[in-house]
């Protein structure tokens, strides 16, 4: 690989990260939007504790929505 290449191989990845990260905040943003927006959250033990049984194959309700705790 030529030292040229090498440069443009970097900067591809630069910006390919760069706008993994921007969209990875869009999405953050969205998500705290509708928090804001109807108080409603999903504790995160009631969450993890469903993606696992999902990941093991289990068929399992989501848990619900509920007013933030403050």
């Amino acid at each position: 690989m030529t030292s040229h290449a090498l440069i443009l191989k970097a900067i591809s990845d630069r910006v390919e990260a760069d706008e993994a990260r921007n969209r990875l905040f869009d999405e953050a943003d969205r998500r705290y939007a509708v928090i804001a927006e109807t108080g409603q959250t999903i504790p995160w033990s009631e969450m993890r504790r469903y993606l696992e049984r999902r990941v093991a194959g289990e068929t399992t309700e989501p848990p619900a929505a509920r007013p933030l705790a403050e």
